[in-house]
């Protein structure tokens, strides 16, 4: 929660602010699960909209953090590619790069959503092994294994960060 990623942080919080506004604009939905919702942010920010928010991470410490800021309506710890995942809008930012290949296509399966917006940086760099990244895909290569698990890319959007995307789930 170093380097300015935590709630106390007007820049960090202002980005998922403007994040949410972007998202509530471009789509109608009531319910979100926010899937590694790291410190709350992204979650934080849907609630304040008036949206149901359901918060999961596998890391202890950043769902205490979370709660205890009460970012969202309720919260899950663990792994949540095991969990059956209910929402209009299921968010996953910078998260899937931590995971493997099977982890990913579970979380996809068990989605029943209407809507996903995601991102997982594209970028490889020296730092990766440190930070757990272990999964580094391409636009195309996401799109293909979002699409081979019935969602569509509605739309390119440019926040949180230049390479997130926005599916909908084809009917």
């Amino acid at each position: 929660m170093s380097h300015g990623i935590n709630l106390e942080s007007v820049q960090f919080e202002n980005m998922y602010k403007n994040t949410a506004d972007t998202i509530n604009q471009l789509i109608s939905f009531e319910t979100v699960s926010d899937l590694g919702g790291g410190v709350g942010a992204y979650s934080r920010a849907l609630k304040r909209l008036g949206k149901t928010v359901n918060y999961y991470d596998a890391n202890a410490h950043h769902l205490y953090y979370a709660q205890g800021y009460n970012v969202a309506h309720k919260y899950t710890l663990g792994d949540f590619s095991t969990k059956s995942i209910e929402a209009d809008l299921v968010v996953c930012i910078e998260v899937m790069e931590h995971m493997t290949d099977d982890s990913i296509k579970r979380t996809l399966d068990n989605c029943n959503c209407k809507y996903f917006h995601f991102s997982s940086t594209p970028h490889t760099n020296k730092m990766d092994e440190d930070w757990g990244h272990i999964n580094i895909k391409q636009e195309n290569e996401w799109v293909e294994l979002f699409k081979q698990h019935g969602f569509n890319l509605k739309s390119k959007v440019s926040v949180p960060t230049q390479w997130s995307l926005l599916y909908e789930k084809a009917h």
